[in-house]
């Protein structure tokens, strides 16, 4: 995504081309460097149960070996020019990146094309690996942030979305290499991988991006699940504070009516020291030490998330505050051209990192949707009125909420009345 209105300061023109079939550039003149994406459609919706957290493992896996190079061949060359190689696995992609300076751009695409296509994996690699994502299993039952997403999703999210990304004890321990073999077989076919560079590249090296071939094969089709209504606990006593997920119905990425007003409030709502929630619940009642908002989007359904963590003798008072903001909350000329100028300042400081460009498009291409330049992105957060942020409001704040908790102590007295606006 890109500049502002429409030429952001003077700047040149900056735009995203189609290379080619799932092959994206977004050119940004100027830098020196560049940041590489290959978006694979795999992840734990796609997973068997007895294969639960293969994407993951793969993701681990291929770094080690591809059929040309060794685990030190593959990092070596991309971290000695004082670049970055890395990966994520999400609920529906995987995604393996790079970020270097412009004049490594070959390099690296050829490194990350290899990780992709052509890994090679061995028993010793495989092993290795299982021990490795074993201690990340068994790192994340300790802490109580992610012991509390995982509780919401397990138990607030009916559908696929529901399933975990690292997988069970179970999965992980049992998975073996003919899987991971045949499981990258079949969910990295060309035809379900797509690329996206940010950046400069000189014209010279775009063409080894030109020959890949990314129209043969199948491709993984995006699934949708729900918020469930509901109050759930999981009681950790090695925590010190009461954590907890307040969820709503969110705006999916297909929504052109509304997406760019959920923007707008989710960066009023949550977005710096000045937003609502940091000075109402933090500031002016020393509720929490830091409250923060997300949205999680996919192309058809969405979730909106407020995280805040407490002492147990505060909890309540803060589910309490909460809501009696919300039902309350009236938007004012100033809290809406806060959220609305923080919003389009943030997008034009956007332009300056690749990385982040790439963050922002892989969320659209990752759901099959059409990439708008930064600058369409801010010509229509431009067009967003107060009306429309309060239409929103009612969408994605009033009505039913579902919660989600990690507790050291007894459970909460709190029940679904208490979180409703």
């Amino acid at each position: 995504m890109k500049s502002e209105g429409s030429n952001l300061g003077g700047s040149k023109n900056k735009h995203m081309v189609k290379l080619g079939e799932n092959i994206y550039y977004y050119e940004i003149p100027g830098v020196r460097s560049a940041t590489i994406a290959f978006i694979v459609g795999s992840g734990p919706v796609y997973e068997p149960d007895h294969l639960l957290g293969i994407s993951h493992f793969i993701e681990h896996t291929v770094f080690r070996k591809t059929k040309r190079r060794t685990l030190k061949e593959i990092k070596f060359p991309i971290e000695q020019v004082g670049g970055l190689l890395n990966a994520w696995t999400d609920k529906e992609d995987t995604v393996y990146y790079a970020k270097v300076p412009s004049s490594f751009f070959k390099t690296a695409f050829n490194i990350l094309r290899e990780i992709v296509f052509e890994p090679e994996f061995t028993e010793r690699n495989v092993e290795l690996e299982r021990k490795i994502i074993l201690q990340e299993y068994y790192s994340d039952l300790e802490v109580p942030e992610q012991r509390l997403f995982n509780k919401f999703f397990e138990e607030l999210i009916d559908g696929p979305h529901s399933k975990s990304i690292i997988g069970t004890e179970e999965t992980i321990k049992n998975i073996k290499k003919e899987d991971l073999e045949q499981f990258h077989a079949e969910m990295y076919s060309p035809y379900n991988v797509k690329l996206v560079i940010a950046g400069h590249v000189d014209e010279k090296d775009l063409k080894v991006v030109k020959e890949l071939n990314l129209v043969e094969g199948f491709k993984t089709a995006k699934q949708s699940s729900r918020l469930k209504i509901g109050i759930v606990c999981d009681k950790f006593k090695e925590t010190q504070q009461v954590h907890l997920l307040f969820a709503h119905d969110g705006i999916p990425l297909v929504d052109e009516e509304n997406i760019y007003a959920s923007m707008v409030l989710k960066t009023l709502l949550g977005s710096g020291m000045s937003s609502v929630l940091f000075e109402q619940i933090r500031e002016r009642k020393a509720l929490v030490y830091d409250i923060s908002v997300s949205h999680l989007q996919s192309k058809e359904w969405g979730v909106f998330l407020i995280y805040a963590a407490t002492s147990f003798g505060n909890a309540r008072k803060l589910v309490d505050e909460l809501y009696s903001l919300f039902k309350n909350f009236k938007l004012t000329k100033k809290v809406f051209d806060y959220g609305k100028k923080r919003l389009l300042g943030y997008l034009e400081l956007l332009t300056e990192s690749t990385s982040s460009l790439i963050s922002l498009y892989t969320q659209y291409l990752a759901n099959d949707i059409q990439a708008k330049s930064v600058d369409e992105i801010i010509e229509r957060v431009r067009a967003v009125s107060e009306k429309d942020v309060e239409r929103v409001f009612e969408k994605m704040i009033s009505g039913q909420w579902s919660l989600a908790y990690v507790t050291p102590e007894e459970e909460l007295q709190v029940e679904l009345q208490d979180i409703y606006v």
